[in-house]
């Protein structure tokens, strides 16, 4: 569960996304496949090239900020996306290699913006978010094993 104080804070930090959220995603990206070329087979490349995926992670990144203290006007989004990570069978594991590679581009672009406070809320907002996206992909799994067991 985040703390009230994250929740302040990431929602605070929601406009300075919305004007930076393009190229922090892009910049994730970038370190990411840098430091771990291995997950780049989970996504489309194409959606790299044409800058939609960094497009629609800067506009989820966003959602996420604005509406961090009523998670259930996420629920459509964390659908979606939960949904087209078991597609791609993303793992559990996988989660900390894209909020590592997230916090550090928010620090290389933001700068002097992202306080010690602000990264250890948004580590904290992250980390809260891939237990929500864990667990959905799990009951994903359990509902196509169900579906497809006789």
């Amino acid at each position: 569960m985040l703390s009230q104080k994250s929740i302040d804070i990431v929602k605070s930090t929601a406009p300075i996304l919305k004007q930076n959220g393009l190229q922090i995603t892009n910049k994730m990206y970038e370190i990411m496949f840098s430091n771990h070329p291995e997950v780049k087979e989970k996504f489309d490349m194409s959606a790299q090239a044409d800058g939609s995926q960094p497009a629609r992670l800067a506009s989820a990144i966003y959602n996420y900020a604005s509406k961090i203290d009523d998670l259930s006007a996420l629920k459509p989004m964390v659908e979606r996306i939960a949904n087209r990570h078991v597609q791609t069978h993303v793992l559990p594991e996988e989660y900390s290699i894209v909020g590592s590679s997230l916090l550090q581009a928010m620090q290389d672009i933001l700068g002097e913006a992202i306080t010690d406070e602000v990264m250890a809320a948004w580590t904290e907002a992250y980390q809260a978010l891939s237990d929500i996206f864990i667990a959905r992909e799990h009951d994903i799994y359990q509902e196509q094993k169900s579906v497809i067991a006789p």
